[in-house]
């Protein structure tokens, strides 16, 4: 996820699953002695300190540091934090017991991997990484080393989304439109990683039987990479999906729809509600549940956290992140081959 970049240079012991190393690569497991686990923020730009605020409102955390190589980026959005604030990321080692990494796509690799190296848990931004061949290599680290490697698929955390999710069962057609406007921030990755790729992951949660055709259509507008996208997936389940991104609307718009045997669910993500109809002795009926309006970043910090003490996998793990990739660049092969026609 664009960010800032990077150059070289309770009082009782609770068993929290999986941790750090000692010098001989024997792992240890953590024990909180009613202290919090360290993070470190890779990345200060908009995700980065976004990051920053919620972790700042969650006390099993404890911020002890920050690095971006832009001066002012870790000056602005570290105000009133009293963190460690860096330059070079690898500095942040012996001050943290997991990072999340919010810079450019391009560095998501080599940071995730030093980190892993050296035994932290990883939480980094989606997408996972520029290709599959980096994404496996980072998988299979964090399974070697029996850590924690999470992808901040952030709507997959979405009090509606994790609703409508309960109730879907073989969905025949969804349709998603994701629209907004034109960022700087994104200039290093197209709107199918930019925006789509949130949209393919929770898919992938619902139909696993593989995709077995991709039409895809979409041209730059204001940047030198796709800027507006529509795509029409077909499943060999006989689900079809239509996913409409734009980074170049004026308007934005966050609509989700899944239409399955007698049951229509409409999804907002951005009020974060749920409105369902379905067909009952000739009629149709609307439903609007409660839901809980929890921030998704929120939900996606405390998973983390679970998932990191041992409770189970509650994130996007690696491999998850690695399909919504693979889907992702097939997209974009398709996208190459209309464009060049």
């Amino acid at each position: 996820m664009p960010g800032g970049g990077f150059c070289a240079g309770s009082k009782k012991d609770i068993d929290a699953g999986p941790g750090r190393h000692d010098r001989t690569g024997r792992q240890k497991k953590y024990r909180f002695n009613g202290e919090n686990m360290r993070i470190g923020v890779i990345g200060t730009g908009v995700m980065g300190s976004n990051h920053l605020r919620v972790l700042g409102q969650l006390p099993q955390w404890r911020i002890t540091c920050a690095a971006d190589v832009n001066p002012e980026n870790l000056e602005k959005n570290c105000r009133g934090l009293e963190i460690i604030k860096l330059a070079d990321y690898r500095q942040a080692l012996e001050h943290v017991d997991a990072v999340m990494i919010s810079t450019p796509t391009l560095e998501h690799y080599p940071i995730c991997r030093f980190f892993l190296e050296n035994g932290k848990h990883v939480l980094v931004e989606k997408p996972i990484s520029k290709t599959l061949a980096e994404a496996d290599q980072m998988i299979a680290l964090a399974e070697q080393k029996q850590l924690v490697l999470a992808v901040g698929h952030l709507e997959r955390f979405n009090p509606a989304v994790e609703y409508a999710g309960r109730l879907v069962e073989k969905p025949r057609f969804i349709e998603i439109q994701r629209l907004g406007s034109f960022s700087p921030r994104s200039l290093d990755i197209d709107v199918i990683m930019d925006l789509m790729i949130h949209d393919l992951d929770i898919i992938l949660q619902w139909d696993r039987s593989g995709v077995r055709e991709v039409r895809a259509s979409g041209v730059p507008i204001i940047s030198k990479k796709i800027d507006i996208a529509n795509v029409r997936l077909e499943f060999h389940s006989g689900l079809v999906a239509n996913l409409t991104a734009s980074r170049v609307s004026q308007e934005k718009t966050r609509k989700l729809r899944i239409f399955q045997n007698n049951l229509y669910i409409s999804v907002d993500y951005k009020k974060r509600s749920v409105k369902m109809f379905q067909l009952r002795d000739g009629q149709i009926l609307e439903d609007i549940p409660q839901i809980d309006d929890v921030e998704p970043l929120y939900n996606l910090w405390q998973n983390f956290y679970k998932t990191v003490a041992g409770a189970g996998n509650f994130n996007v793990s690696g491999h998850d992140g690695r399909a919504a990739l693979q889907l992702a660049l097939s997209i974009l092969d398709r996208l190459q081959a209309v464009l060049d026609a």
